[in-house]
């Protein structure tokens, strides 16, 4: 027990204010439970290269994606060397149906700037698991139903504002409220099946509302961020 109260302190006075970059979703409510746990599943969902004809599709030790997974590999094996007898797990989620069916990417480009992240985090983190979207799509189903049927429950008009400016600079992007429904079906589905602590690649505030009650971290540097642009 004084273990275990011993690595939530210091996550908390230690690991946290030094990667901190914006305010935790949850924290208390979920995060510091899901952390006194035996098993701790932490979640990045990552979205494919739009600006592929001008940086190609290869990752490399300059473009910020390596750098980001290379922060990420410090501090998971921060957290496995000072939260001894906890097992981590870190799911990447490729995105690939927001490339695809909401942005009208090429299946070629989508899946070939995938595999190479796959092959980038084998590298970099070996321990993370690297899982596409589209293969939970059919359990997701029932969630973009939900929120389809009760769209204004789920969706702020300046989220949906927000999400229309998002579009006008991706030259194939389509419909701002598909984009809108399929984050709030992929968070309702990501907490019901793993009960994750999310730790964004995104700027807080495209996370809001959005990832509905996802626990969330924000340690990227501004500088780093997504998009892959």
């Amino acid at each position: 027990m004084r273990e275990k109260e011993y690595a939530i302190r210091w996550f908390v006075n230690n690991f946290f204010p030094k990667y901190r970059k914006a305010r935790a979703m949850f924290f208390e409510e979920k995060i510091l439970p899901r952390l006194r746990g035996q098993e701790v599943t932490l979640f990045t969902p990552w979205g494919p290269r739009y600006a592929w004809k001008e940086r190609g599709l290869v990752i490399k030790p300059q473009d910020k994606e390596f750098k980001v997974i290379k922060l990420f590999s410090v501090m998971f094996h921060e957290l496995q060397t000072n939260m001894p007898g906890k097992k981590f797990n870190w799911i990447f989620l490729g995105a690939d149906l927001y490339g695809l069916k909401i942005n009208n990417l090429p299946a070629e480009v989508v899946y070939k700037y995938f595999l190479n992240l796959e092959g980038s985090l084998k590298k970099i983190l070996p321990e993370a698991e690297f899982i596409l979207w589209s293969e939970l799509s059919q359990e997701a189903e029932v969630y973009r139903r939900e929120v389809e049927q009760n769209f204004g429950k789920y969706i702020t008009p300046e989220v949906i504002k927000r999400a229309e400016k998002t579009a006008k600079h991706l030259v194939d992007a389509g419909n701002p409220r598909e984009y809108l429904i399929e984050r709030v079906a992929e968070a309702k589905l990501m907490e019901e099946l793993f009960r994750p602590i999310k730790i964004s690649c995104a700027p807080r505030h495209k996370d809001d509302v959005v990832d509905y009650e996802l626990p969330r971290l924000y340690f990227a540097p501004e500088k780093l961020l997504s998009p892959w642009l």
